[in-house]
């Protein structure tokens, strides 16, 4: 007959692997819960498609923007800076103006620096203010720059990036962690620097598309087809639901699509820099005039 002793330690075993066998129950309930969130999978994805420049990946490719992180705020989205700052100052400032009560969040489309005459001090001024930004295809090649003297003090710069060398380690930390793209959901908007492909989730576009395309080419399958330098501009394609709001497009100016706005005007060849009050029912364009021409066409 089996001693007290026995039964206790065989009683204790059996309720320690039931303990076990519940918390081993719950971690993969867990997982199983976050790997099929939607959004999870938006934040933690891997399996992104390399952009033209090789770099590394943002901590968060796609950022989020839940109701908590814009309450009460008024989204005011702004177009190509390229480094413009006295035309960025003069646009938020107009922006604040019109809404006196309300606080105004600023949002970017990307190419925040190159070409203009304040690379350094329009990154040094956005990371003093409470704003979010995507990356764009200059904001990238100024990366691959700066990360290229990071690893080689000697690295040769060209020429039309000398100033790349007066950045610091936080500008340069900021500019790695500019995502590909913003979702506001409870505004039902999309903002990316260049575009977006329909049909194709959010999470599988194909990076490279979202910093440099302008136009696309309905193939003889009926798919569209990213292209460079033929098509149509690819903002007249784009289904909804969301809204999408765009930039690196100076040619045609503002773009008012049903579905998607382009909101590159072209300040830094010396037209005029754009923003956009946007709510879930309407935008109200803003802009002011370039003070000179920066960079000729």
């Amino acid at each position: 007959m089996p001693s007290l002793n026995s039964i206790r330690g065989r009683t204790l075993s059996c309720f320690i692997l039931l303990i076990m066998a519940a918390l081993l129950a719950n971690i993969v309930s867990f997982i199983t819960r976050l790997l099929n969130s939607d959004r999870s999978r938006s934040l933690l994805s891997v399996r992104h498609p390399s952009s033209k420049y090789k770099l590394p990946y943002p901590r968060i490719p796609h950022l989020i923007l839940e109701d908590e992180l814009i309450s009460g705020r008024h989204i005011f989205i702004i177009g190509d800076v390229h480094g413009c700052l006295e035309e960025l100052e003069e646009l938020l400032q107009k922006a604040k103006s019109l809404r006196p009560d309300e606080r105004v969040l600023p949002l970017f489309v990307g190419d925040l620096l190159s070409k203009g005459p304040y690379p350094v001090e329009t990154v040094r001024k956005l990371q003093q203010m409470e704003h979010f930004a995507v990356r764009g295809n200059h904001d990238e090649a100024v990366l691959k720059q700066a990360l290229s003297l990071k690893k080689d003090p000697n690295y040769e710069l060209p020429s039309k990036y000398a100033w790349v060398r007066n950045l610091s380690n936080e500008d340069i930390a900021y500019l790695q962690e500019l995502p590909y793209t913003i979702s506001i959901p409870s505004l039902n908007v999309i903002i990316v620097h260049a575009g977006l492909v329909p049909g194709i989730s959010l999470k599988e576009q194909d990076l490279t598309n979202m910093i440099i395309m302008r136009n696309l080419e309905v193939m003889s399958d009926g798919k569209p087809a990213e292209l460079t330098d033929e098509g149509m501009a690819w903002a007249s394609f784009w289904p909804g639901p969301e809204h999408v709001y765009f930039g690196h497009d100076a040619r045609r100016k503002l773009q008012l699509h049903k579905h998607a706005t382009g909101l590159d005007t072209g300040c830094v060849y010396g037209h005029e820099l754009t923003g956009a009050f946007v709510t879930k029912e309407s935008r109200e364009i803003l802009n002011v005039q370039a003070k000179e021409v920066y960079k000729e066409t």
